[in-house]
């Protein structure tokens, strides 16, 4: 399972801070904070508006192998297959009524707790918090962002179709140990 959508990325993919060294990019400094974060967005996200999150599920799949899309992934985000397979979704992280951003992961289900594993399967919590409450501590590792432009999102979330998304893509580590890749797209206005 790939994207529900079409994505073009109109900047290459960057590190943070050269990212942000891009002319006609305004983004508050908070979601500087918010979009660098090596931790779990989740919790960021909590913190930054005062309000709980919740995981809203749009479609998973398990996968035999992966596939990796070079276009938005390139070298080094390959995912461990295992004996498992993958679990690919595409989930929508939300504060109350209302979308903020959008994930399509790949997981490696090889080794994962079970607990953990039924919960991320049912899709009801974000991934950070599942592991968090585990005490296990998550990061990302190989976070890169870039703008994206797609128009068929743009209209499905109520925006206007030339709308540039923050995209985000990282490598996904529970206790060092590489659990999936993560690719984000930021719905919310950056710039306040």
């Amino acid at each position: 399972m790939s994207l529900p959508f079409s994505l073009h990325l109109l900047t290459p993919w960057l590190a943070p801070e050269p990212f942000f060294g891009l002319d006609d990019l305004p983004v508050a400094t908070r979601f500087r904070a918010l979009v660098s974060s090596t931790d779990s967005l989740t919790r960021r996200l909590e913190v930054l508006t005062a309000a709980p999150s919740r995981v809203r599920l749009e479609s998973q799949e398990r996968l035999a192998v992966d596939t990796v899309d070079a276009l938005l992934w390139g070298a080094g985000y390959a995912v461990p297959d295992g004996q498992e397979g993958l679990l690919s979704r595409n989930a929508w992280l939300t504060l109350g009524d209302r979308d903020l951003v959008f994930a399509h992961s790949r997981l490696a289900l090889s080794g994962m707790p079970p607990a953990i594993r039924r919960a991320i399967e049912q899709g009801e919590e974000p991934l950070g918090t599942l592991f968090l409450a585990q005490d296990e501590p998550v990061e990302r590792l190989d976070l890169h962002l870039a703008l994206g432009h797609s128009p068929s999102l743009a209209r499905r979330v109520g925006l206007e179709e030339a709308h540039r998304f923050l995209v985000r893509r990282s490598l996904f580590l529970v206790a060092g140990v590489v659990y999936g890749r993560i690719l984000e797209l930021f719905l919310m206005d950056l710039s306040r």
